[in-house]
């Protein structure tokens, strides 16, 4: 049986960690984010908005899959917070006394619905979630490593490839939905290349492009615009991963903050 050196294993996931701090990375900053449907955008991303749809306005309702996660709560607080545009949030949330503990707003609808596991939500619950709502964020993700986090289903074929299939499904089914933005991974096309190709070991970035694949059938089905946001290793708080970046509080690249195609 073949034996794992774990010194240098960990050397060599630290490594990657290290890599991806620089391949297209950009951390994330409140003040600097602005939402795919705002326009006025240079960062790296797949966007398609040739559809019949008019735009997102003030008061439309945007639902957030993922927002208890780093990116997510960002997400959320910064949504809660445009001025002059007061959208109406919806939260999906496995946990939802947990999110609402998490992002502390009464004005946030939050809903409780499971992506994985015995209990996950059916079809019509998930499009019962975005009834009514113009945009959809998807910030979902897992380890790209067996982890604990991986307990009770909740790994990246679970996460990235299946749940976000069915969420993007259940969108094309809302006439209401106009964008549905996907953040997903640098290396998704490259996964034959180092560092990606350790890094995909598991299949992460395997799941996240099948994803990304579903996002673009479904809106070129029903005719909703989408971006996929690809970053690189995103450091600064929240932290929400037992990873390097919240060991040492990595802030590195904050200051670049976030504007989105």
């Amino acid at each position: 049986m073949t034996r794992i050196n774990l010194p240098i294993l960990l050397f060599a996931l630290m490594q990657i960690q290290m890599q991806l701090s620089y391949c297209n990375a950009f951390a994330f900053q409140l003040p600097k984010i602005q939402m795919p449907w705002e326009g006025g955008s240079t960062s790296p991303a797949l966007s398609s908005t040739k559809n019949k749809k008019s735009p997102i306005t003030s008061n439309d309702k945007v639902v957030i899959f993922g927002a208890t996660g780093g990116v997510g709560q960002l997400v959320t607080k910064k949504l809660s917070a445009r001025d002059g545009k007061n959208y109406q949030l919806r939260i999906a949330a496995r946990d939802s006394a947990r999110a609402k503990e998490t992002l502390d707003n009464d004005d946030i609808d939050v809903v409780e619905l499971n992506l994985v596991g015995d209990d996950k939500a059916t079809d019509a619950e998930l499009q019962t979630a975005m009834e009514g709502a113009t945009g959809v964020v998807v910030s979902i993700g897992t380890t790209a490593f067996p982890t604990k986090r991986w307990d009770g289903g909740n790994n990246p074929q679970a996460i990235d490839m299946e749940a976000v299939t069915r969420i993007a499904n259940a969108a094309s089914n809302v006439d209401t939905i106009r964008r549905v933005v996907l953040l997903t991974s640098v290396g998704v096309n490259r996964t034959k290349q180092m560092p990606f190709l350790i890094l995909n070991l598991f299949g992460v970035l395997d799941a996240k492009r099948a994803g990304e694949d579903a996002v673009k059938s479904a809106a070129s089905e029903a005719g909703f615009s989408y971006s996929i946001v690809r970053p690189g290793r995103l450091v600064g708080g929240p932290y929400t991963n037992l990873d390097l970046a919240n060991l040492f509080k990595i802030e590195g690249g904050a200051e670049n903050g976030v504007d989105v195609a």
